[in-house]
């Protein structure tokens, strides 16, 4: 395996087909992080990552208050949800359904083979970027424990519904350290390059 530490600042020399491949797949990882988060919310709602993962009962929000229908008006409709008229009060949604442990089995399993890949070659684009040593060494840490973390967390919940707000904040952990390599490094890899002395003098800075 080449050892990417020693060739920082490289990103610069890239030729334009490399910088707009790469420049590609950054956006589209930090996309795929929103999503990811936006996912994420649209699974667990209001009730929670132990409500979801660890089956803990969740707090139902009381209904909100209607106002009884004049004897005048006739009898009430009850139009469903897909019908509601526009304004009235909606029907607070919870979800209480525990995932099942094969649908998290087969969540982790696809997890367990993309994001170390996606970790991977957004790590070497950052190792790649003109920094100084130790942020390169911090970043890779960073970015593998917050994604380690998050692919564990609901198994964690699962066995213990306390450890909660586990999920969200390596998820958040995780968003920050990803898009941080991957803005980092497109920022880099489109900024002018420096001439040979000038690469060799920060090199000797960075090391």
């Amino acid at each position: 395996m080449r050892d990417f530490s020693a060739a920082a600042g490289r990103l610069r020399s890239l030729s334009l087909g490399a910088k707009l491949l790469y420049s590609a797949f950054t956006i589209a990882s930090i996309v795929g992080l929103l999503v990811s988060w936006r996912l994420y919310g649209a699974m667990v709602h209001d009730a929670g990552a132990a409500a979801y993962y660890a089956g803990a009962p969740a707090a139902v929000p009381p209904p909100a208050p209607t106002q009884a229908p004049a004897a005048a008006e006739g009898p009430a409709l009850d139009l469903g949800p897909e019908l509601e008229l526009p304004g009235a009060p909606e029907t607070p949604r919870v979800l209480v359904e525990q995932v099942s442990e094969r649908k998290l089995l087969e969540v982790t399993h696809f997890h367990l083979f993309s994001v170390p890949v996606y970790v991977l070659i957004l790590a070497h684009l950052w190792l790649l970027a003109r920094l100084p040593a130790w942020l390169h060494t911090a970043g890779v840490v960073a970015a593998v424990v917050a994604s380690g973390l998050h692919m564990a967390a609901p198994w964690l919940i699962r066995s213990a519904p306390g450890a909660a707000a586990l999920m969200p904040i390596s998820g958040v952990a995780m968003l920050l350290s990803l898009g941080a390599m991957a803005v980092v490094s497109t920022v880099d890899m489109w900024l002018p390059r420096r001439s040979r002395r000038g690469e060799a003098a920060s090199l000797d800075e960075a090391r």
